[in-house]
């Protein structure tokens, strides 16, 4: 397929673009900037311009959206929500018009609210309230919003990617020994690390699946980074201000991601934790 990226020379969308190409798909590259280590076509498209965008998506037929300002405070808020939100509205509509039914788009776990209260239940499922407590994570929900209208009303396949503490292989032991030092502060991130090479994979098999839910979808590292059992991490940082509900077990993430699991098969490879290591890209 010919698939554009949008945010492809971003921290995660290189790798979004290099599997894809691994793939065999036809990437097609969409960034506010160039780069010449990037695999595949690259156009240099700003995502507020409708008619950029609409040029940039002619003769694609598929969409991974991870084009953004990505966490709270990198620019104003303002200009956060200003462009957030409108370059997911323009890049769905111009999908519309130009009747590419199938998009992935990159939204956040942060949706849900972690960073200021622990959750209602776990394991979290997409069924979660949302609960933002930042200008991106409020425009990651009307993002969602967006996603939920064109799905509705203009018969759109869009899958919404909350993804949980993605980080690049060489960010995660850093991390790790970050959360070691302080895991009550790293609750609000559930213990987890995604590798952006198992976001990467969700982001694939989410456009190449052939039947498909519209809606959210948590995707998450497979485990929590800390030797701790998760139950009991819960009942120490959360107490009984999350409700502990079946299916929590051994060391796996409080974020459930059975429904990426059923519907379009995803599994992630690399299970990062205190010790372990997998920056090799076999993921031994």
């Amino acid at each position: 397929m010919r698939i554009a990226v949008t945010g492809s020379n971003g921290r995660i969308g290189r790798y979004v673009a290099q599997e894809l190409d691994n793939a065999g798909h036809q990437v097609v590259g969409l960034d506010v900037q160039h780069d010449t280590q990037a695999k595949g076509g690259q156009l240099l498209v700003d995502l507020t311009d409708a008619g950029q965008v609409y040029g940039a998506l002619a003769g694609c037929e598929a969409v991974v959206h991870m084009g953004a300002w990505a966490n709270p405070g990198v620019v104003p808020d303002t200009r956060t929500y200003a462009d957030n939100p409108t370059g997911t509205f323009n890049l769905l509509q111009a999908a519309a018009d130009l009747d590419i039914r199938r998009v992935v788009s990159a939204s956040s776990n942060q949706v849900y609210g972690f960073f200021e209260a622990p959750p209602l239940y776990a394991p979290v499922d997409e069924e979660h309230p949302c609960r933002p407590v930042n200008c991106y994570a409020l425009s990651k929900t009307a993002g969602e919003q967006a996603a939920e209208y064109f799905s509705r009303h203009k018969g759109l396949d869009i899958l919404s990617l909350r993804i949980l503490g993605t980080r690049t292989p060489d960010e995660i032991p850093g991390d790790i020994a970050k959360i070691v030092a302080d895991p009550a502060s790293a609750a609000k991130l559930l213990w987890t690390r995604t590798d952006a090479r198992d976001a990467a994979v969700a982001c694939r098999l989410a456009v190449e699946v052939d039947a498909v839910e519209s809606g959210p979808y948590n995707i998450a590292g497979p485990r929590v980074v800390l030797d701790i059992p998760t139950r009991e991490l819960v009942e120490r940082y959360f107490g009984d201000r999350t409700e502990l509900r079946d299916g929590l077990q051994g060391f796996e993430s409080p974020l459930s991601c059975a429904k990426a699991k059923r519907v379009f098969g995803y599994a992630p490879r690399y299970a990062w934790s205190v010790g372990v290591e997998h920056l090799e890209e076999d993921g031994s």
